[in-house]
């Protein structure tokens, strides 16, 4: 999962925040609990994803990990959960993470982790005094890159 200043025509080639009409591309991970199937995960994603759509954010895109080999019919389990979260304007990144943070509130099995730049924050369902410190740690790191 990249994160970085990126042209309209090569997403996939992103360096860092830069200028306000530039964008960045966040990494998402959704994760449930031990007892989760691959049906509840897809639709817990599908869940947050329509939340974070609900932002100004440009696209919240599934992530995608390769096509899996001839002949088989398999899941990749690691693009399972995963989004890609692209946004133009840096300010926006504070309110992408209170939907998160609020997502992850309604249930304690949730967990997901954030990646930015190589930059990469867990947080869990349960809520603490750590997590909002590491969240808001986090997120002061991207403001000043």
């Amino acid at each position: 999962m990249i994160m970085g200043e990126c042209s309209p025509h090569r997403t996939s080639q992103c360096t860092g925040w830069g200028m306000e009409d530039r964008r960045v591309m966040l990494g998402v991970q959704v994760t449930l609990g031990p007892d989760s199937d691959s049906t509840e995960v897809a639709e817990a994603t599908l869940q947050l994803r329509r939340e974070l759509l609900d932002l100004d954010v440009d696209a919240v895109e599934p992530q995608r990990a390769g096509e899996p080999p001839p002949g088989t019919r398999a899941v990749d389990l690691a693009a399972l959960g995963g989004l890609i979260v692209t946004i133009a304007q840096s300010a926006l990144l504070p309110d992408v993470l209170a939907a998160v943070r609020a997502w992850l509130s309604r249930s304690q099995s949730r967990s997901i982790k954030l990646e930015l730049g190589g930059d990469v924050l867990e947080l869990t369902g349960v809520s603490s005094a750590e997590q909002r410190r590491l969240a808001d740690e986090w997120l002061r790191r991207q403001e000043s890159s």
